[in-house]
């Protein structure tokens, strides 16, 4: 598998502009867009949904309209992230802790920019990032197995020490009830459960995404029941597309900040078994890291939110690697459009460059496609999104409890994950009042089962030589880095603001004497 000829290249892409295949892509990211604002019920369960119908439309359209659909919905998530606090799917959850906050400020247009600029350019990084390195480094995903996987998750667990807020004895302990919550099920080498107390619908543990409704957008409702609207009294609202514009201005201004979530979103991405919900936390937590007023994060500060969103769009393009080059779909996602290729008589895998060439880049041209056709699409449907911050709380709760409530049941049609959307709503607002971080908890959570479930498969298989690994050892080595990072900058902020005030000290004894 190499590199393939220009000719190719261009032929894919004269592919994709044939109007009986580019009129899906407007109709992918329209009901990519509806779909990723709506909570709990994401891309994966649409897709799966129509997967049946693309029998008729051929492989190429099916691909098209599901390529648009993934990468606007993975935008489209930050929707009610900022501006209800309540993410559309399990990735878009660090963008509620600076989204909402800008929202409560009577910054939401600001925002909801801000949001658009991150994911296109995120996005388009990725798509043309997929387009160079797909045919030529796409095998190497294979050399990721469960030691490398286990050792991603110890990376993503350093995320914490950026996460914890002021106290990192609370963050910390907020990790590990996470970790603690993450051991309830069944236990996947000998098969008992763990903690279900009985409860068969937690004899898989707890649902990501009602825990994820509740510790975000239902805990919320206790702080706004006793307000009059979503917007904080004597904030001026302002309507338009100013805003929006100005937020999308002020994206651009990160430009560092978004090549680099972009390709954290991008690698996490490729590598089967992780996805996006990872992503978002690793790449918060490394801006958090590298910002120069981290204080700010948590606050309504624009480089976490840029950093969350520019990574979730990344994802895409590195999900897709491993589906069409390896026929190992790096998302759920992925594995729906696979399986829509397969019922069309199209096998992914090594030879697919090989016999598919011409199809396989007019794939990779339409997520580019996609992501510029993000900017203008996404900013009409933020300028409609935006008048919720209008609504009287007295209408705004209820609506947002009824989406909590329903997009937990629709993850798996139970009426227990309705009661888990209420338990854990409350355990947020506790969390939130006695200073404990809700993403550290969720980090454990989410972290948790991938640590386990690949640190014993790497014992077994490999034994602790596993860890020994070269890229087990980068990573492992990249985790010391990160860890270490913040510290040091510490130190070095200290001692310019020691020298700083021992040359004040020295001038002001100049002038007294």
């Amino acid at each position: 598998m190499g590199i393939a000829s220009l000719d190719v290249i261009l032929s894919g892409l004269g592919l994709l502009l044939q109007p009986e295949h580019l009129m899906w892509l407007p109709l992918g990211m329209l009901a990519g867009l509806l779909i990723g604002a709506i909570p709990g019920f994401n891309d994966t369960n649409f897709l799966a949904m129509v997967l049946p119908f693309t029998v008729y439309l051929g492989p190429m359209n099916a691909v098209v309209f599901m390529m648009a659909c993934f990468c606007a919905s993975q935008a489209a998530g930050s929707f009610p992230a900022i501006l209800l606090n309540i993410p559309g799917t399990p990735s878009n959850a660090p963008t509620c802790l600076e989204g909402f906050k800008m929202t409560r400020q009577g910054r939401a247009g600001y925002a909801m920019g801000l949001s658009i600029g991150a994911s296109t350019v995120g996005g388009i990084l990725s798509a043309l990032v997929a387009l160079v390195i797909t045919p030529v480094v796409g095998i190497y995903a294979l050399n990721f197995g469960p030691a490398e996987l286990f050792m991603m998750a110890i990376f993503g667990m350093t995320a914490v020490g950026s996460l914890t807020g002021k106290s990192l004895l609370k963050g910390l302990f907020s990790s590990a009830l996470g970790l603690f919550v993450a051991c309830v099920g069944t236990e996947f080498q000998e098969g008992y459960t763990r903690a279900s107390f009985g409860f068969f619908e937690l004899y898989e543990g707890f649902p990501l995404i009602p825990v994820l409704l509740g510790v975000f957008g239902f805990s919320e409702l206790f702080s706004l029941v006793g307000e009059k609207n979503l917007v904080a009294e004597g904030i001026k609202k302002v309507n338009g597309f100013g805003p929006i514009i100005e937020g999308l201005k002020a994206s651009m201004k990160h430009k560092i900040n978004m090549v680099r979530s972009g390709l954290i979103g991008i690698l996490v991405g490729l590598i089967p078994g992780t996805g996006a919900a990872i992503a978002t936390w690793v790449s918060y937590g490394q801006a958090k890291q590298w910002s120069k007023t981290p204080d700010k994060f948590g606050t309504g500060h624009d480089e976490g939110l840029v950093a969350a969103d520019a990574c979730n769009n990344g994802v895409p393009g590195g999900a897709l690697i491993p589906t069409v080059t390896l026929g190992i779909p790096g998302s759920g996602t992925t594995l729906v459009i696979m399986a829509a290729l397969m019922i069309n008589g199209v096998t992914p895998g090594p030879s697919f460059f090989g016999e598919h060439a011409v199809e396989a880049y007019a794939i990779l041209f339409s997520l580019v496609v996609a992501n510029i056709l993000l900017l203008p699409i996404g900013l009409v449907v933020a300028r409609l999104a935006s008048n919720v911050t209008s609504v009287p709380n007295k209408y705004l709760v209820p609506i947002i409890a009824l989406f909590c409530l329903i997009g937990a049941f629709a993850s798996r049609q139970m009426l227990f994950d309705m009661y888990l959307v209420v338990i854990f709503g409350v355990f947020g607002a506790l969390l939130t009042r006695f200073g404990y971080s809700v993403p550290a908890f969720l980090l454990g959570l989410l972290l948790g089962p991938l640590a386990e479930r690949n640190f014993f498969w790497a014992v077994e298989i490999g034994g602790i030589d596993s860890f020994l690994r070269p890229i087990a050892l980068v990573i492992f080595i990249a985790t010391i880095a990160v860890l270490a990072l913040p510290v040091i900058l510490a130190k070095m902020v200290r001692s310019g603001k020691t020298a700083l005030s021992g040359v004040e000290t020295i001038e002001n004894e100049d002038e007294n004497s």
